[in-house]
């Protein structure tokens, strides 16, 4: 199926050479050059770039753009009123603000927001400079080791010291709120923990030991209870049960519970459960056409893998050191058209055991695995990508937004590799960091001759680092972040399809992967395999989507190892195509009135 896009012609393109978006960061870095009413936002210890300044009123009201409230791990929608706009926080705050609109932003008062959020708000006015810091509730230790909790989610970091022994946690944008205090020690190889500020933005936690214990941590990079599991006398270090907060609830969906029929029971398991953590529920919920969720229901977290099988088909979900709940049904059938079945059991392998829940399939098909906290512990959600029924045709594709939505617009297209890095190379010597440069220019050209001011990390056979990408998107105040690249895993023609990765549990950019993959594959020709939290390769995610702060997606637009994809990815007129789509994609996200 063909679409194509009607955009008006071309405006004047705005496009930098690697060489200049570096003096860009340099300048950035050593000239504030603020007006005489516009202040500097200060969160998670870095400065905020953003497109329209922060300002300072007659009264002295500081206001910002509203999208540092993700920063805190805060969510944001305009109120139904057209007049102010909702906050929702990671703590369960809830709040109505009125904006001011500057520039088509939403612009709000931040000590009001950033406080029932959880924040302390320092005033620097010299500086001209307003610190948002997350407060520590609570510092503590118990069997499982040690807890902080703060009052939004911040970054950290664990490091040892040997001599003398101690662990030290350093939190990041944290504020100590009050003077520095000693925790009580329980642990027999713990002499004591101190607490106190290193600096204005970081607050260290030390722990003083009498001899070299075990350490492990417990809790995602991004929190706001960050969790250091320590052992004892030899013992090795345990990771509590307790569920994880999450700093971003994953996108909320209304399931349509399917109809479920109880099979007869499966015979009781022989292995004897070997820790506290239990698999409580299993549920098939119908989210939309293409997406269903398997929710399983936890007591707490644990190591999880997956499977699949084929002959016949499985999808098999383990997690580690689960015993199964005795009101958990152990077999269930539905009327789904892709999963026939759902079993749970356990399962003993290497002297280890672990629940498994197993999905009889039809036909294997794409998808990937998330976690988020509830009442009781933890749920796992196995998000399949359920393509089925017939191929819509032109008409029922929805139309495209008004292209005039670009105007103004500051994007940074990323094409990925580059220099001595291929990247991946396929079939017939096809480099990977050739047809991310070729299909990044075409998607600069199409979104520059719409209005929008266009960055690429690199225009030629060059080699920005990880880190330095999605910095050169902060230092050029860009509104979206998009990195290109090209897949490749296992033997040829084992693999095919573009995949469009979004970070962590962020419901913002997976709503923006979701609109990219779906016009992608309208018109691409290489069939879609969903969108996939980055978290499902690396456990912190890809570098160049977790430093970008901005909505930020990668589209894995087909496999090298592909003969069909990479026919295609060679094309031309298809990287064409694949610039549309993502461009279309962007419109989408962007006629959503949260999203301008």
């Amino acid at each position: 199926m063909k679409m194509s896009l009607d955009f008006p012609i071309a405006r004047r393109l705005y496009t930098y050479s690697a060489s200049i978006i570096s003096a860009i960061i340099l300048s950035a870095a050593v000239i504030p050059a603020h007006a005489a009413d516009s202040v500097q936002l200060v969160v998670g210890g870095q400065p905020v770039a953003f497109v329209v300044q922060p300002y300072q009123e007659n009264d002295g009201t500081v206001f910002a753009p509203v999208d540092f409230v993700r920063r805190m791990g805060a969510n944001y929608a305009p109120s139904q009123d057209g007049k102010s706009v909702d906050v929702t926080g990671a703590n369960g705050a809830k709040l109505t603000v009125p904006f001011n609109m500057v520039h088509e932003r939403y612009c709000v008062p931040v000590k009001q927001v950033a406080t029932a959020l959880g924040a302390s708000v320092g005033w620097n006015d010299r500086a001209h400079t307003m610190t948002l810091r997350a407060k520590i509730e609570v510092v503590k230790q118990d069997k499982d080791g040690l807890s902080i909790f703060t009052s939004y989610p911040i970054y950290y970091s664990v490091k040892r010291l040997e001599k003398p022994q101690r662990i030290y946690v350093d939190l990041l944008g944290a504020d100590l709120a009050s003077s520095p205090a000693t925790v009580p020690a329980s642990n027999p190889g713990v002499s004591y923990i101190r607490s106190g500020s290193i600096s204005y933005n970081t607050v260290r936690i030390v722990v003083d030991l009498k001899k070299n214990i075990g350490f492990k941590v417990a809790s995602t990079p991004l929190t706001s209870h960050v969790q250091v599991a320590m052992s004892g006398d030899g013992e090795p270090p345990r990771v509590a049960s307790r569920p994880q907060p999450s700093p971003i609830v994953p996108i909320p969906v209304t399931p349509r519970p399917l109809p479920v029929t109880p099979l007869p029971a499966a015979p009781p398991d022989t292995p004897q459960p070997v820790s506290g953590l239990q698999i409580t529920d299993v549920a098939c919920n119908v989210v939309s056409d293409t997406l269903t969720q398997i929710v399983i229901k936890t007591t707490g977290q644990g190591d999880f893998k997956t499977e699949t099988l084929s002959a016949p088909n499985r999808l098999a979900f383990d997690l580690a050191g689960a015993s199964l709940s005795d009101n958990l049904k152990r077999l269930v059938s539905t009327d789904h058209a892709i999963i026939k079945s759902i079993r749970s059991g356990i399962m003993k392998a290497g002297g280890k055991q672990f629940g498994r829940v197993v999905l009889d399939m039809t036909k294997l098909v794409a998808f990937d695995v998330t976690t988020q906290p509830s009442d009781e512990g933890v749920d796992y959600v196995i998000n399949v990508q359920t393509p089925g029924g017939p191929e819509p045709g032109p008409a029922t594709v929805s139309p495209i937004p008004d292209s005039t939505l670009l105007a103004g617009k500051i994007i940074m297209v990323d094409p990925g590799h580059g220099g001595s890095d291929s990247g991946a190379v396929g079939i017939g010597g096809a480099r990977e960091k050739d047809l991310t440069l070729s299909i990044g220019k075409k998607l600069r050209n199409l979104l520059a001759s719409n209005g929008a001011t266009v960055y690429m990390t690199r225009e030629d056979d060059t080699k920005p680092s990880v880190a330095a990408r999605p910095q050169m998107a902060i230092a050029a105040r860009a509104d979206y972040f998009i990195s290109i690249h090209c897949d490749d895993s296992g033997a040829r023609n084992s693999h095919s399809g573009s995949t469009v990765y979004f970070h962590a549990q962020n419901p913002v950019c997976r709503r923006f992967a979701v609109n990219v993959i779906n016009r992608v594959a309208a018109v691409s020709g290489i069939p879609p395999n969903g969108v996939k939290s980055d978290t499902i390769r690396f456990q912190t995610g890809f570098g160049v989507l977790r430093g970008s702060p901005m909505p930020a997606i990668l589209v894995e637009c087909g496999y090298m190892n592909s003969e069909n994809d990479l026919s295609k990815l060679r094309t031309p007129a298809v990287q064409q195509h694949v610039a549309e789509g993502i461009v279309a994609g962007l419109l989408d996200f962007i006629a959503d009135a949260g999203n301008r």
